[in-house]
């Protein structure tokens, strides 16, 4: 059985974004502690801006070409798929080119925190590009264990080049560039193996580029608003209370990232199947899946919240020290919205399955406005970060009613006991005889 466990999907899936995650804060902890400030700083700035770019690639480009591979019917469907997402990536990486030479030449950023910026953004995004598609093609194979293999490679390398710098020293833009070709090695490593392909080129892909744009328009929006949706309180608090209290509210947050962690891993492996069976109209099969998923990651991330609400003091002090008590109550607070995560985040893989990416756009655009009115509200009468992160759990419960409203033709009225049965107890059952992939 334990074999069997640990070579599933879900299993790699998890695996991988949880050693990811991990060395994650391990490297950005090593930046802080190696380079200065003033270093350190550009580092992360360097990041902010590739984060974002990335994410309007991956939006553009990333849901629509899963969805569209899986579904396709033959081979070379596939294959011209394939080089339309290529060209699509090449093309936004050249418009994004395009539009930075001007601001590059026309606004002094020679120096301060956008130097790394100005170096090595569209670098980053090019030697990227092999990787980037690597990891879309073993999605939508659902060859998540060479996927988990290529991204822990990757990660681990980078972890390995900052322990080297201990001894040989390097300025933080040699990290930066080291951070490039690690990237374009692991895509080459890819292709090396067979796991990459470059598709169809040769034909016209004008009609696959149109189907994935305009797909693709409504899940880079979604991406992006998600985005902001996470990073709007800190704004919005740092604009009122100062950076202090963007310290304190942020300690808790990054504890609640930790439970995100295996609710992307599941929604990730749910996707390609979720959009096979709504291709097949198999509304029953969608519905015990929805219920099967949220159900087990519920029961996964309870004791976890258990956790955080029952010692929430001790935690906080063992991550971010005695001055940061004040975290102990938003953590909490937390609990309740992060309570949420599993059915929000599965009723945007059911809308982007069922080719409704406009509807999950719209989900996410109320809620970022319902969470920065609740923000404002919250600080003009005088609830601070307490009420900030309060209007954070109303802000998901109305995701949760939007999506839900918006899925009525397939989740129908919510049903507990089908939650319980479908979702925790056979999902827990089904541990037992996990099939091998």
């Amino acid at each position: 059985m334990i074999k069997k466990i640990l070579h599933s999907n879900t299993s790699w899936s998890l695996f991988s974004n949880g050693a990811t995650a991990l060395l994650g804060f391990v490297n950005l902890g090593f930046i802080a502690h190696i380079y200065s400030k003033d270093d350190a700083g550009k580092w992360f700035m360097l990041i902010t801006v590739y984060t974002l770019l990335e994410m309007l690639r991956s939006g553009w480009v990333q849901t629509p070409f899963v969805r569209y591979f899986v579904v396709a019917e033959t081979d070379g469907e596939k294959k011209r798929l394939t080089g339309a997402a290529w060209q699509l990536l090449l093309g936004f990486t050249l418009l994004i080119a395009l539009l930075a030479l001007p601001v590059v030449y026309l606004f002094k950023i020679d120096s301060g925190a956008f130097l790394l910026v100005k170096k090595f953004t569209l670098l980053w995004l090019l030697s990227a590009l092999p990787y980037q598609l690597l990891q879309w093609q073993l999605q939508a194979r659902s060859q998540f264990k060479k996927l988990a293999l290529a991204k822990i490679f990757f990660t681990i390398s980078f972890t390995t080049l900052l322990l080297l710098q201990l001894k040989f020293h390097y300025n933080i833009a040699t990290i930066a560039l080291f951070y490039a070709l690690l990237q374009f090695v692991a895509g080459f490593g890819g292709f090396a193996l067979g796991w990459l392909h470059f598709g169809t080129w040769k034909t016209n892909l004008g009609a696959e580029r149109r189907k994935l744009s305009a797909f693709g328009k409504y899940s880079m929006l979604t991406m992006v608003t998600s985005s902001l949706l996470r990073s709007s309180d800190q704004f919005i608090i740092a604009f009122w209370l100062g950076p202090a209290a963007v310290a304190v509210y942020s300690i808790p947050q990054k504890l609640i990232e930790a439970i995100e962690i295996p609710v992307r891993s599941l929604a990730s492996v749910a996707v390609p199947k979720a959009t096979a069976l709504f291709q097949s109209q198999k509304t029953q099969e969608l519905r015990l899946l929805f219920y099967k998923q949220c159900g087990f990651l519920t029961a996964l991330i309870f004791p976890m919240l258990l956790v955080f609400l029952v010692f929430p003091s001790y935690i906080v002090n063992l991550l971010g020290g005695g001055k940061y008590q004040e975290s102990a109550l938003l953590l909490q607070i937390f609990c309740f919205y992060a309570a949420l995560i599993p059915l929000d985040r599965y009723c945007g893989v059911l809308l982007d399955a069922g080719n409704r990416p406009q509807k999950n756009t719209l989900k996410v655009l109320a809620m970022l406005g319902m969470n920065i009115t609740l923000d404002v509200v919250a600080l003009w009468l005088g609830a601070g970060v307490y009420g900030v992160a309060a209007g954070s759990t109303i802000t998901f419960l109305l995701g949760v009613v939007i999506g839900w409203v918006q899925l009525k033709d397939i989740l129908q009225a919510f049903k507990v006991q089908l939650f319980w049965k479908e979702g925790v107890t056979n999902s827990i059952n089904s541990l037992k005889s996990i099939p091998t992939v």
